[in-house]
């Protein structure tokens, strides 16, 4: 019983921890190795996906002059989001 209250408990913690932000997916967007400008980006929803520590965040970003839809798997790391599908391209896309 003290068990399953304890693991009650915990679980309502990690539950109450906020979603990633549109400011905490930029910066994700923007470290590491990305030396280039990541495109512009707006309509980030972020939901619990499963795990309470796992997000499915979706956005959309300027590509070729139109905004595209993009998915990310954000996960809680202790106090810090970090990229669970690898991260963004930004590298890589043709920038507006």
């Amino acid at each position: 019983m003290i068990r399953a209250i304890l693991t009650l408990a915990a679980l309502a913690t990690v539950a109450a921890a906020p979603l990633p932000t549109p400011k905490d997916i930029d910066a994700l967007r923007k470290a590491g190795e990305n030396t280039e400008k990541c495109p512009p980006m707006r309509a980030l929803k972020c939901a619990v996906a499963g795990d309470p520590t796992e997000y499915r965040c979706t956005y959309q970003e300027r590509w070729k002059g139109k905004w595209t839809r993009n998915i990310a798997m954000i996960g809680r790391d202790g106090g810090k989001f970090v990229w669970l599908d690898g991260g963004p391209r930004c590298s890589s896309l043709p920038q507006h």
